[in-house]
């Protein structure tokens, strides 16, 4: 599916196309792919820029024919320099809200660095469900 459409990228209306992308966990993100400047651009009805598998599906969208976008210029772990890290907030938003927890730094790491850190700095953090387990 490609349309015309505003990229905040490019700064101009260019063509663009659902696409998918790996990330660093393996899973499939789809969203907007500018064709001109090579980059994702927001959704037109919220901030974020994915879009669900699930809501592809009720447009009648077949992912499994969609293009998979690869880059080379993926974010690479600030531990170990793996590319295709996922963005770490230092500020982990189950204990500070994500408010709060966007105001302090992030970072890049890799799956596994990722999964480390939190086994070992908060490993009381359900990673999944963003919610804190306590012993009392």
């Amino acid at each position: 599916m490609i349309q015309n459409r505003p990229c905040p990228h490019c700064g101009r209306v260019t063509r663009q196309e659902i696409s998918g992308q790996v990330n660093a966990n393996g899973s499939l993100c789809y969203g907007w792919w500018c064709l001109t400047c090579l980059g994702w651009t927001k959704r037109k009805d919220s901030n974020g820029v994915w879009i669900s598998k699930s809501e592809l599906a009720s447009r009648g969208i077949d992912v499994n024919a969609l293009r998979i976008v690869r880059h080379m210029d993926q974010p690479r772990c600030a531990r170990c320099g793996e590319r295709a890290g996922e963005e770490h907030h230092w500020a982990p938003q189950a204990i500070f809200g994500t408010a709060e927890a966007d105001r302090w730094p992030k970072d890049f790491l890799c799956k596994s660095c990722h999964a480390k850190w939190h086994r070992m700095v908060t490993p009381q953090l359900s990673f999944r469900t963003g919610t804190i387990k306590t012993n009392f």
